[in-house]
């Protein structure tokens, strides 16, 4: 009978050191989980075409409209005046805003046409007039889409240096 008694605590030892082993491994699973949380800073998930405002490392995508565009301007004063945008860039906030531009194109194009044809030349040619102008685009641009929130759709027209107004 001595060899049963020595026999039943020879198997419980084997139990108690695997039970040990799991749960040492579960324990270095989860500073692990943590740490490569806290490292990586624990952000939050972006729904696929997001971008955050604050991370401005994103390069955001870009649409060329590289037809040049010449319209006439609102005449106040009897006078024909023209003005000449040789391209429009619209920088968008994703892929997808991109793809619904191409789409949109023809479009666009006309709403940018009527809205630089309601411009008077005095409205260009005051202090901050061209960037009234680029805001102004943009939220035509942006209703033309259909997007009301300011930070999905066309984020920044950008126009060059050089368009003329005559």
């Amino acid at each position: 009978m001595a060899k049963e008694g020595n026999a039943a605590p020879a198997v419980a030892a084997p139990k108690k050191g695997i039970l040990t082993i799991v749960i040492a491994v579960v324990v270095a699973i989860a500073i692990g989980a943590g740490a490569a949380t806290f490292l990586s800073g624990g952000k939050k998930k972006h729904r696929k075409g997001d971008v955050d405002e604050a991370d401005e490392s994103v390069k955001l995508p870009l649409v060329v409209f590289k037809d040049e565009v010449v319209v006439n301007l609102l005449s106040t004063e009897g006078e024909d005046h023209f003005i000449r945008v040789p391209k429009i860039e619209l920088e968008v906030s994703s892929e997808a805003v991109a793809e619904k531009v191409e789409e949109n194109r023809s479009k666009i194009s006309d709403r940018i046409s009527s809205t630089l044809r309601s411009k008077t030349r005095q409205d260009l040619r005051q202090a901050g007039g061209d960037l009234k102008l680029k805001e102004d685009l943009r939220k035509v641009i942006n209703d033309t889409l259909e997007y009301k929130d300011e930070r999905r759709g066309v984020r920044e027209v950008i126009l060059p240096g050089s368009f003329i107004v005559q």
